[in-house]
């Protein structure tokens, strides 16, 4: 039994649509039919939904096998895992975002603190970070902070919060990572997966 962690949301409805493209019809079934429940099992895979920003450290406890999540949450926390392969969904990018284009940004909101410091400490910019959890666009729309730094797919929500996108940084994309132990120890198994997984994406590529 392969133990998957996966987070809720748009990356959950976009793997979905992703197991249907590559005919993946007993995963996809069984997650289409999810409505409160945080552990999915079929023949031989568990699934359990968690927090997007839980799904390494579900895999780097070993409590699953193998996860799902965007590179920014690896990026950000920077986890003890295996890094298997890049999965052709989940794409969006960071940015730093504010109502007008300036020289320098000296307060920025973000909950991606490592990236934003690693960020200017590597232009040798003074920042003093905000770190929020909850919608960051707030905290430039009523002048808390003098820019954002969050991750951007189309821009229509910085768009309707009066904010505008001025300095674009690392892509994203989903990716399938492991736990060390596991991808020993069930290597055979998660091999199986990775192949699967590899017939879509390398007609993506």
């Amino acid at each position: 039994m392969i133990t998957i962690a996966l987070s809720k949301g748009r990356q959950l409805k976009d793997f979905i649509q992703y197991l249907d493209e590559i005919n993946l019809a007993e995963w996809s079934t069984a997650l289409k039919s999810v409505s409160r429940e945080l552990v999915i099992q079929t023949k031989d895979t568990r699934f359990i939904l968690v927090k997007g920003e839980d799904v390494p450290v579900y895999v780097e406890e070993g409590i699953a096998d193998l996860g799902i999540t965007g590179s920014d949450i690896l990026i950000e926390q920077n986890c003890n895992i295996n890094n298997l392969m890049d999965l052709p969904f989940g794409y969006c990018h960071f940015a730093i975002a504010s109502k007008e284009k300036k020289d320098v940004y000296p307060v920025v909101a973000t909950k991606y603190v490592n990236y934003t410091r690693q960020y200017f400490d590597s232009i040798k910019q003074p920042v003093k970070i905000i770190m929020l959890k909850g919608s960051v666009e707030l905290a430039a729309t009523i002048d808390m902070a003098d820019a954002i730094m969050d991750i951007v797919q189309s821009g229509k929500t910085l768009h309707d919060n009066g904010l505008s996108e001025q300095v674009r940084l690392d892509d994203i994309n989903a990716r399938l990572i492991s736990n060390k132990h596991a991808y020993f120890s069930k290597y055979d198994e998660i091999q199986t997966i990775i192949n699967q997984l590899k017939v879509k994406n390398n007609v993506h590529n």
